[in-house]
C-alpha cells in the first residue's frame, strides 16, 4: 500500500508532536499590592546577566484586572538553569524606583527565595534547574518596604 507524501508528513508530524513535552515554569506570585502598573517578570540564565540586569527573557502582566493578591502564569522554557525576578513596576519605567535613601519604593521578589535584609541576593540564592519534560513550580513572594 502506498501512502501519499502529504499524508505521510502529517502522520510523522502527529507522532513527533505527541512525544514532545515542553518544559514549563508554573509561576505563582503572591502578596501583590494594588492594581496600578504592571508586573515585570525577568528570567536570567546566568549570574553575569543578572548582575548586568540583562534578562534572557521577560514577560509583562498588567495589574489593572487583578482580583486578588496572587497571580499565576505559565512560561515555557528550554532545559537549563535560571533565576527569576519580579518587579511591581507601579510607575511604568521598567526599573526599580528607589527613595533618596536607596530603599525600594516598589515591590520586588525572587524565585523560591525570601529576601533577608536589604542586600541584593546572589544568583545562586534564587536559581533553579529545569530538566527536560518538566513542569516546575516557582513561587515568588513580593516584598514591599
Amino acid at each position: 500500500m502506498r501512502i501519499a507524501p502529504s499524508l505521510f508528513i502529517l502522520m510523522v508530524f502527529m507522532c513527533v508532536s505527541q512525544s514532545i513535552k515542553a518544559q514549563v515554569l508554573e509561576i505563582t506570585i503572591s502578596n501583590v499590592q494594588n492594581t496600578s502598573g504592571r508586573l515585570c517578570i525577568a528570567i536570567f540564565d546566568n549570574d553575569h546577566n543578572y548582575r548586568e540586569e540583562k534578562p534572557f527573557a521577560a514577560r509583562y502582566l498588567d495589574k489593572d484586572t487583578l482580583m486578588c493578591t496572587t497571580v499565576k502564569v505559565d512560561i515555557p522554557v528550554c532545559p537549563g538553569t535560571y533565576g527569576l525576578t519580579v518587579l511591581d513596576d507601579e510607575d511604568g519605567n521598567e526599573k526599580l524606583t528607589l527613595n533618596f535613601l536607596g530603599i525600594p519604593k516598589e515591590g520586588f521578589g525572587f524565585s523560591n527565595y525570601t529576601l533577608k535584609g536589604l542586600r541584593r541576593p546572589h544568583f545562586d540564592h534564587f536559581s533553579f534547574t529545569v530538566n527536560r519534560d518538566e513542569r516546575l513550580a516557582i513561587h515568588v513572594i513580593m516584598k514591599y518596604f
